[in-house]
């Protein structure tokens, strides 16, 4: 099975849809208005942001979006630092990377409200490996 697409509530969708094209290598495969975007990465995944506040009526969804975030893996400590330069110089306020659960990482707030941590590959320790009921 292979993850085919992330759809994410944003308070701007346009400032959120050139973000990923500039820092994440995206590219828009749809514009609706300030409504949605419909972008893909090189993998084939799609990443829609959305601005449909009417659906949001009757559908119990965060209103903290801090809970939520997407991520982004570097090949390496170097990959980070230089992204967090990026988006620093750029005028965006960005976490200082640092150690996370053995991975080197920041996040940042999006323009659409959510979250983007962009780090490197997290190891997943013995003891935290899922470890499926034999019973």
């Amino acid at each position: 099975m292979k993850l085919n697409h992330i759809n994410l509530y944003s308070h701007d969708t346009e400032a959120d849809r050139a973000m990923f094209e500039q820092y994440f290598g995206l590219h828009t495969l749809v514009v609706r208005g300030s409504k949605m975007a419909i972008m893909q990465d090189n993998d084939g995944l799609v990443l829609l942001v959305n601005n449909f506040e009417n659906k949001l009526d009757g559908f119990d969804y965060p209103r903290q979006f801090d809970i939520l975030h997407i991520g982004f893996i570097q090949t390496s400590r170097e990959d980070v630092d230089a992204l967090y330069k990026r988006l620093s110089t750029d005028g965006w306020e960005v976490q200082a990377p640092r150690n996370a659960h053995g991975a080197w990482s920041f996040y940042f707030r999006a323009k659409g409200g959510y979250f983007i941590e962009v780090t490197t590959l997290t190891p997943v320790r013995t003891e935290e490996a899922y470890q499926e009921n034999s019973q």
